[in-house]
């Protein structure tokens, strides 16, 4: 059964991203004769030239993080498999992938601007104001989360520290090999992805020790100070000296967590322990708006068009 669910979502993805992908391309009227901003207004600051392959690494990486993961486990508990299956074919296609593509694009026509100062531009001046109220928000929340999640798994296993903590010396070298010696980005991955594995190895060889800043604070605390100040250090600098280089390398975590879970599906014997149907009216409250709200990255997450 799991590998019937498996076939019928990749021929929904495959068919959405050939079919309404370019029916949705053609109505954008996409010419890739057109320079984007990043090459007519080129500074290697804010505007890079990028290789095709970081930035779709860049941006699956960005959006495929806990909450694509968290929210389908829940909303299937709650509401049995059918109900989030079919919310995440559809909404993926229909609702989730052209908002984002949309927001993409409108970035591109407006020299690269964020989502906010589209806004700015088309909406009342106190429209604008309650979407940066908004964005403020939404980022303090997700920044919170995650950094939560962080926190105590570095408490609870240090050597994911010592993990984490060498994948990010690695990406700024690796940026810093591409963008300032012109090495290939294939050539570099050569080198860099493998190094990246093999990272994972040695931090369970050598976890960091917790941190307490001089018995000030408990070590989730410390951890949650230090990533704090990373957050604000690699949201400051150019992109291409961690963030891109950071979320192409972890792709690569990606594109193998996915592999091992097709094969799972396929050669692992594994069976549906789940009904098709819970409820239409779980405890947590009505299917209609709790299954949504629940299963929002990649169906429709507004998020996305911030991270686009």
């Amino acid at each position: 059964m799991l590998a019937v669910l498996l076939a019928v979502a990749l021929v929904v993805f495959g068919l959405g991203y050939l079919g309404y992908g370019r029916f949705v391309s053609r109505r954008f009227e996409l010419d890739d004769s057109r320079p984007t901003p990043a090459h007519t207004r080129c500074d290697m600051s804010d505007y890079v030239p990028t290789h095709p392959g970081v930035l779709f690494g860049h941006h699956f990486s960005s959006i495929a993080g806990a909450a694509p993961i968290v929210g389908p486990i829940m909303a299937v508990s709650l509401f049995g498999w059918f109900p989030a299956l079919l919310w995440i074919l559809l909404g993926s296609v229909f609702i989730g992938g052209v908002h984002d593509f949309g927001s993409l694009i409108a970035s591109v026509r407006h020299q690269g601007r964020s989502i906010a100062e589209i806004v700015r531009i088309y909406l009342s001046r106190g429209s604008y104001r309650l979407f940066l109220v908004f964005i403020w928000l939404a980022m303090v929340y997700v920044l919170t989360v995650f950094m939560d999640l962080t926190a105590v798994t570095f408490v609870e296993d240090g050597g994911v520290a010592s993990s984490s903590l060498l994948f990010i010396l690695l990406a700024v070298s690796l940026g810093i090999t591409v963008y300032r010696f012109g090495v290939s980005i294939r050539s570099a991955s050569l080198v860099f992805v493998p190094l990246m594995f093999l990272s994972i190895w040695i931090g369970q060889m050598l976890p960091l020790p917790q941190p307490t800043l001089f018995g000030l604070l408990e070590p989730k605390q410390a951890w949650a100070a230090g990533l704090t100040i990373y957050c604000f250090l690699a949201a400051s600098i150019p992109v291409w000296v961690v963030l891109q280089p950071r979320d192409y390398l972890s792709s690569y975590l990606l594109y193998t967590s996915v592999g091992g879970a097709v094969l799972g599906i396929l050669l692992g014997g594994f069976s549906l322990q789940y009904p098709a149907v819970v409820t239409f009216k779980a405890s947590a409250g009505p299917i209609f708006p709790i299954l949504f709200v629940m299963i929002a990255c990649g169906a429709c997450s507004g998020f996305h068009s911030i991270v686009a």
